[in-house]
């Protein structure tokens, strides 16, 4: 059986406008998200139903990132990305004038569904940019442009809220989504040489559901799972249990954001040279340092350090999940991999906020941190015993990016 070499996208306008427009839209994405507690509790609204709202978010980009898998390779030109950003932008004007639970709910769900569009086809760009053996790395690059723009969101998010408000804020979303999307309309889409789709979609998704790739799915439930606690619900511990300020939880997230993505960058490299299953196992470890390190911070600025460990493992395994699941997938299927694989992460995302803020409702902010280390000590032994669940040959980590003719 011949293999084939997945094409390679040299440092030019292509890559470049990738990872450009990824950090504006996501940015503006995240001076959002990182306020809803903020509007949610000046509504008078429950700490479970803003954590409902988020799962309704999540359970959008569940719905649609399989979808924006399988069509990765055909949403590749301009009409289409200028359409479809479009929505996006009406979505966020929905949200700006929500005021009930209801209406915001409903809003947050049709921008999730709708906003993840780029993801898996830009996620592919940079996985196989390097070309075959430099996934983990292609993924931390990605990252880190994807990460950047999170991180300047989460920073000025809460600033900009104190002082703005949560509907002009949302205009100032609006305007650097704007942005965001000329640079993704600018990309010189004739120039990135994208696979041809296969037919079937439904056949698609049946040829990527194998045993190794349900495997690391389950990973990638767990692990986003716990990322929800420091994505989400940080603003909320910070100031409850640790008793910083608004202004400074937006600091920290920045800070774990930051960390996360650096991860990803620098160890990255790592995860080509040592294999992915060998790097997955020490990032849930990091993340069940953090969740325990968290749990019995006696400060502010011990919390803070558990932050930093739990957002290192963020970033080692944000490197080394896609890697490996993408190892024994032939490249005309990589996109819908891509697809079905971020659908795992929105599911972790859907069920994170809701076991959270139902366990804090009954037991307290504390019980959080002792349920966050439990999934993610989960995670490690479930990878641990990986070669052995998996009885296939284990791909090596040079093989990222590759698939079959």
């Amino acid at each position: 059986m011949r293999r084939s070499v997945a094409p390679r996208f040299r440092p030019t306008t292509v890559v470049t406008l990738v990872y450009a427009s990824t950090a504006v839209v996501w940015g503006a994405y995240s001076l959002l998200i990182v306020t809803l507690p903020f509007r949610f509790q000046s509504l008078g609204l429950s700490v479970d139903q803003y954590g409902i709202a988020l799962a309704v978010f999540a359970f959008g980009m569940l719905l649609t990132e399989s979808v924006w898998g399988l069509l990765a390779f055909r949403i590749g030109n301009l009409r289409t990305v200028l359409g479809l950003g479009v929505a996006v932008a009406l979505a966020y004007v929905a949200v700006a004038f929500s005021t009930t639970f209801l209406t915001l709910t409903v809003s947050l769900g049709v921008l999730g569904a709708l906003s993840i569009f780029p993801v898996p086809l830009f996620r592919w760009m940079a996985v196989i940019a390097g070309g075959p053996g430099t996934g983990g790395a292609g993924t931390g690059r990605y990252g880190l442009f994807f990460g950047g723009g999170m991180m300047v969101g989460a920073a000025l998010g809460p600033l900009l809220y104190v002082e703005v408000g949560f509907q002009s804020l949302t205009f100032l979303v609006i305007g650097a989504y704007a942005v965001g999307l000329g640079l993704m309309a600018g990309l010189p889409w004739r120039e990135t040489r994208l696979p041809r789709a296969e037919p079937g979609s439904l056949f698609q998704v049946r040829r990527v559901l194998t045993a190794p790739f349900v495997l690391v799915a389950i990973l990638v439930v767990l692990a986003f799972v716990a990322y929800t606690l420091t994505s989400s619900f940080l603003q909320i511990y910070s100031v409850s249990a640790f008793h910083g300020t608004t202004t400074e939880s937006g600091y920290v997230i920045a800070l774990a954001r930051a960390t996360s993505l650096l991860s990803g960058f620098l160890l990255g490299a790592s995860t080509d040279r040592l294999g992915p299953r060998r790097t997955v196992p020490v990032g849930f470890l990091l993340l069940t340092l953090g969740a325990v390190g968290t749990l019995f911070s006696a400060s502010y600025a011990e919390m803070v350090g558990a932050t930093i460990v739990f957002a290192v493992g963020t970033g080692w395994l944000s490197a080394s999940l896609l890697p490996l699941v993408l190892e024994p997938v032939p490249l005309p299927l990589q996109g819908t991999a891509v697809g079905v694989f971020g659908s795992f992460e929105d599911l972790g995302l859907l069920v994170g906020p809701v076991l959270i803020s139902s366990v804090y409702t009954v037991y307290g902010v504390r019980a959080m941190f002792l349920v966050v280390a439990a999934v993610t000590f989960a995670g490690a032994l479930l990878s641990l015993l990986f070669r052995r669940l998996d009885t296939g040959r284990a791909p090596s980590g040079t093989d990222a990016g590759r698939g079959e003719e």
